[in-house]
């Protein structure tokens, strides 16, 4: 690497800020983070439901988010880190079999995760009390448990920022100049600049919905562009997420991500028809065996559940009561008489970037010489930020892995199914 490189990272969400902030902390620099949306009102990162575990049935998935476990519980007050445990219920049998067959897998990489009966489940969660005869049993991992997304973030960007990187909002990344290098490894191409456009700042709550039309449709008028710019590269990381593909297409790279759209409902369950054994204070994630995930979120419920067939595409539309009454409420009180009387308080919708396995894509894109990308972790982008963020600081300035070896997410896996790091633990 260059003495003084100008690193170029395309996107501001808790991947590319986290990697942002461990170069950082290597001393590399200037650091830029580009980003249309650094408010997060659209960031998969700010829109998921919060949960953070590292009971995972891959081991590149297993090792990254133990690491990032390990540091939310270092910050626990700063990202309101609440180890209150996975709850994960079963009634299909060969998922139920994967289940068992797992757990030595997690144990020897040092995950304590339980494995009840379906009696043991109901003495445990009382509340659980309806149809746990389907039930063939449950894992329980009590060192995973709840976290702040927007805390988590927040923290990354200001130690970054007081480390000198530059964050820049609402600018939009409109085409990329490469030039071929011919070296040891054959021609290769380097990515001299990234052009930019800035486009207006508008409300940060986007309630005028340019800023989603942007997201959604990827075009902004051009006589609404503030300013045109173009940024040298030394050095580009794409943390683009769901909208890693468009900037993908761009430099000719096939992205096999997709964006799909995924639901989440907040549930009241008002006080006076809350049983004893229903003790929201204590609960952590509970994720029903109907594939519907829910845990406590202040006064009320936050349950999500990814529909089944959701086409992929840039889509923000929140189903309403319709979404609750379909997919939430039903599930719930499939499984529990506590949720047989309960409202639909609100909700949103967020993306998933999507890969064909389910795991995410880490590392150096091959035949360029100064791109790397981090994206793509079907949902678990918060709960692998500081695992994946420490060793991709490590390959980019150190040209290897520090604790972790995120050789399995490069994206040549993808040319021979042998190596695909399919990942079924995912909701």
């Amino acid at each position: 690497m260059a003495e003084d490189p100008q690193v170029l990272i395309a996107g501001g969400g808790i991947v590319g800020t986290s990697i942002a902030w461990a170069l950082a902390e290597r001393g590399v620099g200037p650091i830029t983070v580009l980003d249309l949306d650094l408010a997060g009102v659209y960031a998969s990162s700010e829109l998921n439901a919060g949960g953070a575990r590292a009971t995972w049935w891959q081991p590149v998935n297993v090792e990254t988010c133990r690491a990032t476990l390990g540091f939310f519980a270092e910050h626990g007050d700063a990202f309101s880190f609440r180890p209150r445990g996975y709850l994960w219920l079963y009634s299909d049998g060969a998922l139920w079999q994967q289940a068992l067959a797992k757990r030595e897998l997690q144990s020897g990489l040092g995950l304590d995760v339980e494995i009840l009966e379906p009696r043991a489940v109901l003495e445990r969660f009382p509340f659980l009390d309806r149809n746990t005869d389907e039930l063939l049993g449950a894992t329980y991992s009590a060192r995973d448990g709840l976290v702040n997304p927007n805390a988590v973030r927040r923290w990354y960007r200001e130690r970054a920022e007081a480390l000198g990187v530059r964050f820049l909002n609402r600018h939009y990344i409109n085409g990329v100049r490469t030039a071929l290098a011919s070296g040891s490894a054959g021609v290769l191409r380097t990515l001299r600049s990234l052009e930019v456009v800035e486009v207006p700042r508008g409300d940060p709550a986007d309630e005028s919905g340019a800023l989603e039309s942007l997201l959604t449709r990827h075009h902004w008028p051009a006589s609404q562009v503030v300013e045109e710019r173009s940024f040298p590269a030394e050095l580009v990381v794409n943390a683009l997420g769901a909208w890693s593909p468009i900037f993908s297409a761009k430099i000719g790279v096939h992205d096999v991500t997709e964006p799909v759209r995924r639901q989440i409902a907040l549930v009241d369950v008002r006080v006076e028809d809350r049983p004893e054994s229903l003790d929201l204070d204590t609960l952590g994630m509970v994720v029903d065996a109907s594939g519907l995930y829910y845990h406590p979120e202040g006064p009320h419920v936050l349950a999500g559940y990814s529909t089944p067939g959701e086409p992929p595409g840039y889509d923000f539309a929140y189903d309403g009561r319709e979404f609750f009454e379909a997919e939430v409420w039903p599930r719930l009180a499939h499984r529990s008489s506590a949720f047989e009387r309960c409202g639909h308080v609100r909700g949103w919708a967020g993306l998933y970037a999507v890969t064909p396995d389910c795991s995410g894509i880490a590392g150096r894109v091959d035949g360029f010489t100064n791109l790397y990308e981090a994206h793509s972790f079907t949902g678990r982008g918060v709960m692998q930020s500081y695992g994946i963020a420490r060793n991709m600081a490590a390959l980019i300035t150190d040209g290897a892995y520090d604790d972790i070896d995120l050789a399995p997410l490069t994206r040549e896996r993808f040319g021979d199914r042998a190596r695909w790091v399919v990942e079924e633990l995912h909701i």
